[in-house]
């Protein structure tokens, strides 16, 4: 699977967004990791360590790049727009293995491990 990572913030804590394609299950996904002890109570938590996880959704794999966009929209985080043009492109060109981190001015490289 593909993984594009963002580090940034959300009500003025760190999370990690986590937008990528599942090749091997042909679908996309979205994960925002936060910090345990953080507790949004604006936010329906299905456990301590995610603010949000497309597993958290009645039809969690049928869910599309435009869908994730309202989500982060809804939660007023802004990701890089290449970060979707990316993981759009390893869709289409069936992309597996990728990890990749994002920055604020839109460029992106090879994470490290």
């Amino acid at each position: 699977m593909s993984r594009h990572y963002f580090e940034t913030t959300y009500k003025d804590h760190p999370v990690t967004v986590l937008l990528g394609w599942d090749r091997a299950l042909g679908h996309y996904f979205l994960v925002i990791e936060k910090q345990v002890d953080f507790v949004d109570p604006d936010v329906t938590g299905f456990d301590d360590q995610y603010l949000y996880s497309n597993l958290y959704e009645s039809n969690p794999f049928g869910l599309s790049l435009e869908h994730f966009k309202a989500v982060l929209h809804r939660l007023k985080i802004t990701v890089p727009a290449n970060m979707f043009t990316e993981v759009q492109r390893d869709s289409w060109n069936s992309v597996g293995n990728r990890d990749i981190t994002h920055q604020a001015d839109g460029s992106f490289a090879v994470r490290s491990a």
